[in-house]
């Protein structure tokens, strides 16, 4: 048998290697895109994002070292015509059992974080109110609904208004749990926090919520993000995560301001 020459095979183990280098490439350029998340859930999907790449570059390699294999060792050496055979049971029972046995574990891996990260509040978590509007956001906290030291007598609301001209600031505990109630008033926008991994769209005439428990302090820039309009692309926002004393404090003097003094927005009386 006429072995292959050098040179051919060389080829074929050069384009394979610049596949594999290109899927490597794509995986980094989205590891150094993709953040890992600050809240509970992001790092849930971040995870189940890693799950489901290595499990597509495994595959990719395995299907581009069995092509090169096969384009190598069955290379036409001449004019004779090989043996042929029509269909192979264990190959078919194999390329149909495999991929149905990874798209089953994905599957199961994928509902498993959905379930997760979809479980809802708590009763006592807090509570903010988020209202889309052409072209900013409102932000609204109840008194009597603001998770750890709530006054269950408290009255009254604050909220924060943005304008396209000056972005609001979303303020929420660390290492509490946090509903997000989204509405709009007029037409679709969506809620994107890159830090979340998260997206969930404001509807009007519905009423769409999360949780997240946010792990990291700081702050993070956030936006609309569903075309809404001709000034989409101010429609945007600032989350930023505090100390749980920094947030009774910033609550605290919003009601002084909003509500007047003498406001209690703790348990404490405070």
């Amino acid at each position: 048998m006429r072995r292959v020459p050098l040179h051919r095979r060389l080829r074929l183990f050069l384009a394979t290697g610049v596949a594999a280098l290109l899927a490597l490439a794509a995986t980094g350029t989205a590891s150094a895109i993709q953040p890992g998340g600050i809240t509970d859930e992001a790092r849930l999907m971040n995870e189940l994002f890693w799950i489901v790449t290595i499990a597509g570059l495994v595959v990719f390699v395995l299907v581009a070292a069995a092509l090169v294999y096969a384009m190598i060792r069955y290379r036409r050496q001449g004019d004779e015509l090989p043996p042929q055979f029509h269909g192979g049971a264990k190959i078919e029972a194999a390329m149909v059992g495999v991929p149905v046995v990874i798209v089953i574990a994905l599957f199961t891996i994928s509902m498993i974080t959905l379930v997760q990260i979809d479980d809802k509040a708590e009763d006592d978590a807090l509570t903010i109110e988020v209202t889309g509007f052409q072209f900013s956001w409102q932000f609204a906290y109840n008194m009597d609904d603001l998770g750890t030291n709530t006054d269950a007598a408290a009255e009254g609301t604050i909220a924060i208004i943005g304008t396209p001209q000056n972005d609001p600031v979303l303020v929420m505990p660390v290492d509490e749990p946090v509903e997000f109630l989204l509405k709009s008033n007029d037409v679709i926008h969506s809620f994107y926090v890159k830090d979340f991994l998260y997206k969930l769209d404001l509807i009007p005439g519905r009423e769409n919520s999360f949780t997240v428990t946010a792990r990291e302090t700081g702050d993070f820039s956030a936006q609309c993000a569903e075309l809404c309009g001709t000034n989409h692309a101010l429609m945007r926002f600032v989350v930023r995560v505090v100390e749980r004393d920094e947030f009774d404090a910033w609550v605290a003097e919003e009601a002084a301001r909003q509500l007047g003094t003498g406001t209690r927005v703790s348990a404490s009386g405070q």
